[in-house]
């Protein structure tokens, strides 16, 4: 019993189950379309970061070697101008500009150097102490062999425990004097200071010069020394040749960015490596931006995959929820529904179990009524016709014993058939037209086949309409009572002639109606009509199927 109302109920409901499992299956296949939409997006935006974040470290490396580069270029700019001032205010303002490069701390020391024809080699140092210094800049210069009028050096030394990055350049005044100037950047300690600087997790920055010896490096073993592995697969050349100089700044040859795969040799990761250069005065230098894939594509990407899917996840479940919700609320309106109705049809049987009774009830009292008056009024007419008609009166005395016993007999239930009702009233017309003599005229008109008389229709009804006519309207020879009864498919129809009587009883008027209206409405049959039609009282009894 349990389990077919389970499957019952299942039944019922089966459309919320499919909604929701296509509700649910339509989540997961958007989810799944979302999602590599959503990695590829990430990706593009991903790609968007690391080029700002390029261009960044970009700006970032030009500007410090510009800053390292800036004694340098205002000592060339003198030189080059140096026709126009004595020999004396050259020689003050190159030794300013060399005192002054000094100020940067990676810069280790500066010199000037001027060589006149027949004199002594002059030299002056920023930095005094270092002997040994001296001694290797008056070597370096000795060695310095050139045929142009304008030199510029720009070399790398590596020494035991350093890294210099050495730049001079040399001009030949018009008096066959040379002039040096020049100086020495500590790499090391520039890379110290460069890392303290610019912390971030944006990748590190690599720069070499265009020979491909490093000169900023994470790891400053790799400082001071050619490092092949970065280009192999891009060469020096490639990326020389990648950028074009446009109102003195230099971008890119191509559109997109010089870029390679490779394994890090300071992560031990893999990484993505940008190429590009910049120039520092007339030297240019390869600047490599490594991100690692991992960190910054691979991770970045599977972190936003699992917030999508974290989001999904909470989306799926507040769903699930409020469809939980939902059913639960469902379900309670259906139990409250369903105790509703079931209060409902106990009332609809409540009711009727009420107008059945009543309806018996009232047949009861309308039997009362209907035996005291009726013998009465019977006994009478006999007493006057047995001295008349004695023939007649034997059969007013048989037609009147049919009538009682009809009245007396017990059945169950209050309907009986058209065609015993219509044998009954047949006996009861007979009876009354002998009382009223020619005041009465009773007609009644079969229109149907033998099937419509076996419908149902109320006991006693076409009784009651007949005595209430009676009952209520003035009978006389002048004004006789005329009563019309037609049997049709779907009604039966009485008519009679309307003359109220001045003195209404209402109690027994109502007695046989309610009795009628109560019945039909106990088999929820509307369709019971009475009412005064012209001059005529019209009455229609609708038959009753029983179910």
């Amino acid at each position: 019993m349990q389990t077919s109302i389970f499957w019952t109920r299942l039944k019922k409901h089966q459309q919320y189950l499919y909604i929701s499992m296509l509700l649910i299956a339509v989540f997961f296949i958007g989810s799944s379309l979302i999602t590599p939409k959503i990695t590829s997006v990430t990706e593009d935006l991903i790609q968007d970061i690391i080029q700002g974040n390029l261009k960044s470290k970009e700006n970032i490396v030009a500007f410090e070697f510009n800053q390292l580069n800036n004694s340098f270029k205002n000592s060339q700019k003198i030189l080059q101008n140096s026709q126009n001032n004595s020999f004396e205010f050259l020689k003050e303002k190159l030794l300013f500009t060399s005192d002054l490069a000094i100020e940067n701390h990676s810069i280790y020391n500066s010199f000037v150097s001027i060589d006149i024809p027949k004199r002594i080699r002059e030299t002056h140092f920023s930095n005094k102490e270092d002997s040994l210094y001296q001694k290797e800049i008056h070597t370096f210069l000795k060695n310095i062999h050139f045929v142009e009028d304008e030199v510029v050096i720009d070399t790398i030394i590596t020494k035991a425990n350093n890294v210099i990055n050495r730049k001079i350049y040399i001009k030949k005044l018009s008096n066959n004097t040379v002039v040096y100037t020049g100086y020495d950047v500590d790499l090391i300690s520039f890379w110290s200071y460069f890392s303290e600087a610019y912390k971030g997790d944006g990748g590190y920055t690599v720069v070499t010069n265009k020979d491909g010896i490093c000169m900023l490096h994470p790891d400053t073993a790799y400082i001071g020394k050619k490092i092949d592995t970065y280009f192999s697969t891009i060469s020096i050349e490639q990326v020389l040749n990648s950028s074009l100089k446009i109102n003195g700044y230099y971008v890119p040859n191509n559109v997109n960015s010089l870029k390679d795969n490779a394994i890090s040799e300071f992560l031990d990761l893999e990484v993505l490596r940008y190429y590009n250069t910049i120039k520092i005065g007339n030297t240019p230098l390869i600047v490599v931006v490594n991100f690692p894939v991992d960190i910054h594509l691979k991770e970045t990407s599977k972190n936003l995959q699992e917030y999508f899917s974290w989001i999904s996840f909470l989306a799926f479940t507040t769903f699930m929820l409020l469809l939980i919700a939902s059913r639960l609320q469902l379900k309670k309106e259906y139990v409250e529904n369903l105790k509703v109705v079931e209060e409902k049809e106990q009332l609809i049987y409540s009711n009727e179990k009420y107008q059945k009774e009543n309806a018996i009830l009232q047949l009861n009292q309308l039997k009362k009524k209907i035996n005291p008056h009726f013998l009465f009024n019977s006994l009478n007419s006999l007493h006057v016709l047995i001295d008349v008609n004695p023939d007649l009166s034997q059969q007013f005395v048989l037609k009147l014993a049919d009538v009682y016993r009809y009245l007396l007999d017990e059945r169950e239930g209050n309907l009986i058939s058209v065609k015993k009702e219509m044998s009954f009233l047949e006996q009861y017309i007979f009876l009354q037209e002998i009382r009223f003599n020619k005041s009465l005229h009773v007609t009644i008109k079969n229109n149907c086949d033998e099937t419509i008389l076996l419908k149902k229709i109320p006991f006693l009804s076409l009784e009651t309409l007949v005595e209430n006519a009676i009952k209520h309207n003035e009978i006389t020879k002048q004004n006789p009572l005329v009563i019309q009864i037609f049997i049709d498919k779907e009604f039966i129809t009485v008519k009679n002639n309307y003359t109220p009587r001045k003195c209404k009883t209402k109690d027994s008027y109502y007695i046989g109606l309610n009795y009628l209206e109560n019945t039909y409405q106990y088999y929820q049959i509307y369709t019971f009509k009475t009412g005064v039609i012209g001059d005529e009282y019209v009455c229609k009894l609708p038959y009753i199927t029983q179910k």
